[in-house]
């Protein structure tokens, strides 16, 4: 039997859910305040170059996406009776049999993961113990956008996951977040390319070009199948972790 308690209250916690590059804002100069445990950001980012197997290096411009049908999973001997008077407006708890009790989130939210914040509405969750975050793309997908610059000139090439792509990430022991903290969910964008060799790819044309793109979903040769591997290893390589901001 599942059954699901919703709230409809703002308790002012703000303890936070991001979305992110790992690292993202935590890469930029910020500020912490100490009787607050706020960070302001003062510089933006920088965001790192990835690289090829083979040591063909990218700039990562940026990076975005939507979530939606967000599911936390509960750990550390929590249910929902723990976390129902401290449910965020907008965020329901799910109880179902012998699995593990769910924070949910509905959405879609729409997510700028170079500095890990939202287009609008932050997504708070209760203070509590986690382990699990499976969520849905919405409109809109996952989408990083890359630049080459070889052979004297910049080649863009995007890295993109479908709307209705599921995917899951769950971290090695349970995580408490406290009141004021964050959970954290980060892509880990320096594995993205690692097992494709697209320098040689590049040299040999098997990495076709059109205007200023490389088409990473026509490479042949070496690179057959290249953008499904990075598909495959966006959605297998991120994190789940644990902060006090």
């Amino acid at each position: 039997m599942t059954s699901l308690v919703l709230s409809g209250c703002d308790t002012g916690t703000h303890t936070r859910l991001r979305f992110a590059l790992n690292p993202s804002f935590l890469k930029g100069d910020s500020l912490a305040v100490a009787a607050s445990g706020v960070r302001a950001m003062t510089t933006p980012p920088t965001l790192p170059n990835i690289q090829s197997g083979d040591g063909l290096s990218f700039q990562l411009e940026g990076a975005s996406a939507t979530v939606a049908d967000i599911r936390l999973q509960l750990a550390g001997g929590l249910h929902c009776d723990d976390v129902r008077e401290e449910l965020p407006e907008g965020t329901g708890c799910v109880q179902s049999g012998d699995a593990p009790d769910t924070v949910t989130l509905a959405g879609p939210f729409s997510i700028n993961l170079a500095d890990g914040e939202p287009w609008g509405a932050e997504l708070e969750l209760p203070p509590g113990t986690y382990r699990r975050v499976d969520f849905v793309l919405g409109e809109g997908g996952f989408k990083a956008h890359t630049r080459l610059f070889q052979d004297s000139r910049l080649w863009d090439m995007n890295l993109t996951l479908p709307q209705g792509t599921a995917l899951g990430f769950e971290a090695t022991s349970d995580l408490a977040v406290k009141e004021g903290g964050s959970l954290r969910v980060t892509f880990t964008q320096d594995t993205w390319l690692k097992s494709l060799p697209l320098g040689a790819c590049f040299q040999s044309g098997d990495l076709p070009r059109a205007d200023s793109e490389l088409l990473l979903d026509a490479a042949s040769g070496a690179c057959q199948g290249a953008a499904d591997q990075v598909r495959d290893t966006i959605r297998a390589r991120g994190a789940v972790t644990a902060h006090p901001f």
